[in-house]
């Protein structure tokens, strides 16, 4: 069997690992963390976790790393790869989750014909419902396509991009999104809360309301613009809310479209802050 290393057992780590043992892969997995508590954690999950690549070797004796997925974030990288200096990484594949970081970075930090792939990841990955985006270098054999397949449809739905530019939109719109969502859930239940619900109830239904209506989206496969026309009756409740929602100047679509662009830019600025 084919070894896989996961550096990195943090928040993204850690939800990636969970996505795997959801699924029988035929891998060896390792994990390397450096800090104890989380590496505790991974051992307590059921993984072989070390703290560094000499402790593993010392242990497994390993000769040949076929796939090496970096878990960690763009300020920590530059460490992490160091760890791999010393070792034949001719047939190796890196899967790198870092945001911001591009193939030149890592061909620059690694060598120059480094098989890598840029993945990115979100935090639903760790119950199976993430989505990926990913792109890859072109010298990656047909084995190590399966391979990608194989380890990022796991956890996650996939989308391939042919552009290595395209990463960084993903990473602003789905690997940043969920903490758009989990926003927007807070903000619903404080108001429904200062409105006069209970903290408990305000919270049910916001939850309730984004997962009835993401899953009737991806039931009945009507397009959201559908949907949202279906929902609204000419001079009721919704159309109301939607008044406000879809103003030119203030509504939702300039605000998000905002806080992407700001997104966008930072992980931009993450390739050379790396």
């Amino acid at each position: 069997m084919k070894n896989v290393l996961l550096f990195g057992y943090g928040n993204m780590g850690s939800s990636i690992a969970r996505g795997w043992m959801l699924k029988k892969l035929n891998y060896n997995f390792f994990i390397i963390e450096k800090e104890s508590f989380l590496r505790n954690i991974a051992q307590k999950d059921g993984w072989n976790a070390y703290e560094n690549i000499e402790d593993l070797n010392e242990s497994q004796n390993l000769k040949i790393f076929d796939i090496i997925f970096l878990a960690v974030k763009p300020q920590q990288m530059q460490d992490a790869v160091k760890n791999f200096s010393k070792f034949n990484l001719t047939k190796s594949v890196f899967i790198s989750i870092a945001a911001g970081l591009s193939f030149s970075w890592f061909r620059h930090k690694i060598k120059n014909d480094i098989k890598i792939v840029r993945a990115m990841p979100n935090l639903p990955a760790s119950i199976g419902f993430g989505v990926t985006g990913y792109c890859k270098s072109n010298n990656l054999s047909e084995a190590d396509d399966k391979d990608i397949y194989n380890l990022l449809s796991a956890f996650s739905k996939i989308i391939y991009l042919n552009n290595e530019s395209l990463i960084d939109n993903v990473t602003a719109i789905s690997g940043s999104g969920p903490g758009y969502i989990f926003y927007l859930v807070e903000v619903l239940s404080q108001i429904g809360a200062n409105q006069g619900l209970s903290k408990k109830d305000a919270k049910i239904l916001a939850i309730e309301t984004l997962i009835g209506s993401a899953r009737l989206m991806e039931a009945s496969k009507i397009d959201p613009k559908t949907l949202k026309e279906n929902v609204t009756s000419p001079g009721g409740t919704t159309e109301a809310g939607l008044n406000v929602l879809e103003s030119e100047k203030n509504g939702l679509y300039p605000l998000l479209k905002s806080a992407i662009n700001n997104a966008l830019k930072r992980a931009k600025e993450l390739n050379f802050d790396g």
